[in-house]
């Protein structure tokens, strides 16, 4: 009993079950894949002996209307038998090679498949320990302004690779989801209750009712009071000076005595600079801000708009695990990635 008294101990079982548990999933899934690879398979290969018997009949065909186009005997109604056929005959050719086609394509889809399930249970038993195993190489991936429909589609993208991010929600978005934020096991902080620059810059006391409403909102549905936030616009944004002058000096130092820690970023993904700005895009500005940097806090977003974000999402995750990085939510003792403050 004394081993099961140390922490250490402990933890390492836990951590052995969890490399079972995620080996035991990938063993699952990859049997799943086999199976569907076998039916697939032995379907194409009956596809191409009946390909095959289908060929053989055109060539007897024409070989016979060859043969019975010399023949003057031969009456128009048996040249014209033999013809409709060699016409069926052809038609059955031509489906049987769509077919092929077809079976083929699902068997390259399940390869790719089964390769990107690979890839996400790697990556996963990667970042079991998370932030606790790296002392360089950690990124922190951060979603904003939803929850939306979208969050939903990056949770189970999330979910597949077995990594975790961070979600600063807003109240006017659909908050009926921020319970899966918290019960998938990622954080979830406070941007804000509106996201209306001219309400919550407007002084001091009107971004702390805001972001006190906001925090009510989270709690009221995840049974969650969190202590990280990110300013709209960042610590450095300037917009807040055409309400307030000197407001983002003030917030800097007040949120943390309040008892916040304040989040910006060192990479953006620059998916807010135009309405859909291209998947491709997204990867290449996330992958190239990275370069180089041993810790990075990445921005995106989360609306019902930036539906190539997600599909972004996959890529930018293999990317940054190529590089070397690994996976972990915020939390309040974690550096916040601060920005110069302008204002």
């Amino acid at each position: 009993m004394g081993f099961f008294k140390q922490k250490t101990n402990i933890l390492f079982l836990f951590i052995i079950f969890l490399l079972v548990a995620c080996l035991s999933g990938v063993s699952y899934f990859a049997y799943e894949k086999h199976n569907d690879y076998v039916a697939i398979s032995t379907s194409l290969t009956d596809n191409n002996t009946a390909l095959q018997q289908a060929q053989k009949k055109i060539d007897e065909l024409t070989a016979k209307i060859a043969e019975y186009d010399t023949n003057a005997a031969l009456s128009e109604q048996e040249k014209a038998e033999l013809n409709s056929q060699l016409q069926s005959a052809l038609e059955e050719k031509s489906r049987l090679e769509q077919e092929n086609n077809n079976l083929k394509s699902q068997i390259e889809q399940l390869k790719a498949q089964k390769r990107r399930e690979e890839l996400q249970a790697q990556i996963a038993l990667r970042n079991v320990n998370q932030a606790d195993a790296a002392t360089s190489g950690i990124c922190y991936l951060t979603f904003d302004d939803g929850p939306s429909d979208n969050t939903l589609k990056i949770l189970d993208i999330l979910d597949s690779y077995g990594i975790k991010a961070t979600f600063f929600v807003v109240g006017t978005a659909k908050t009926e989801y921020m319970p899966q934020i918290v019960t998938r096991g990622h954080a979830i902080g406070l941007h804000s209750t509106t996201h209306n620059y001219s309400t919550i810059y407007a002084d001091v006391n009107s971004y702390l009712a805001d972001i006190q409403q906001i925090s009510d909102i989270v709690y009221n549905t995840t049974g969650v009071r969190s202590n990280i936030i990110r300013f709209p616009g960042g610590s450095s944004n300037m917009v807040s000076a055409q309400y307030c002058k000197g407001i983002m000096s003030d917030l800097t130092v007040r949120m943390p005595q309040l008892g916040y820690s304040y989040y910006d970023w060192n990479v953006s993904s620059g998916d807010a600079s135009a309405a859909r700005v291209p998947a491709a895009t997204i990867v290449n500005n996330v992958l190239k801000g990275a370069k180089g940097k041993n810790s990075i806090c990445v921005l995106m977003h989360d609306t019902s708009a930036k539906t190539t974000t997600v599909e972004a999402l996959p890529a930018i995750i293999e990317g940054l695990d190529a590089m070397g990085f690994r996976f972990a939510p915020l939390t309040a003792e974690v550096y916040g990635y601060h920005q110069a403050v302008n204002n």
